[in-house]
């Protein structure tokens, strides 16, 4: 059987001659007093990150409506809203990072309502008619709502907020009205075998 080659070369071995005698030793000393025990941490739900299957399973689109008898009992009470974002006031970046944090924040709670507060949002014009602006009454322009009133239902069914949204809606004119949505979240991510809304 042929023998290892040794892995140390001659100069490895001056060094090792040298620092081995330059080490003195310890002396008598007693055992190092064993270590404290470590206190535990805990992780809170929120600061896990959800598994990437949420974001890689095909996901059905939200419903564009909350069944009549979900949203009487939102309105009335009887099911309460787990969590609260505002959102107005907010510039279009802000607010997309606001909602997607929030809405993964409560999957990883296990919230199932959200009321999401837009605003209702100021008159804007559209100016996409060709007729020059200064040979056009105010009737004549088409009026929009506000940027997140439009922009938030956009959000709720694209690819990163769609897979944890089961459903949103108008909410009650108690919680805001055409200003603010009631968003449904999913239990279970889209395509796992308990997950009822697919």
């Amino acid at each position: 059987m042929a023998r290892k080659k040794d892995p140390l070369t001659a100069r490895d071995r001056d060094i090792w001659q040298k620092v081995t005698e330059s080490v003195r030793p310890l002396g008598k000393r007693g055992d190092a007093p064993p270590l404290a025990p470590l206190p535990k941490i805990y992780i809170h739900e929120e600061t896990r990150s959800l598994p990437m299957e949420w974001h890689t399973r095909p996901s059905p689109k939200p419903d564009a409506s909350i069944d009549r008898r979900m949203q009487r009992q939102i309105a009335t009470g009887r099911q309460e809203v787990d969590r609260s974002v505002d959102l107005h006031g907010m510039t279009q970046d802000r607010a997309f990072a606001t909602l997607k944090r929030t809405v993964e924040g409560a999957i990883k709670r296990g919230d199932k309502t959200l009321l999401v507060v837009t605003g209702k949002g100021g008159k804007r014009f559209n100016q996409l008619d060709a007729t020059p602006a200064a040979y056009r009454t105010r009737a004549d322009f088409e009026q929009l709502g506000g940027v997140l009133r439009r922009m938030v239902p956009l959000w709720l069914e694209g690819p990163e907020l769609k897979p944890f949204i089961q459903s949103y809606g108008t909410a009650s004119p108690d919680h805001g009205g055409d200003g603010a949505l009631y968003v449904i979240l999913r239990r279970r991510m889209p395509g796992s075998r308990k997950d009822r809304s697919a």
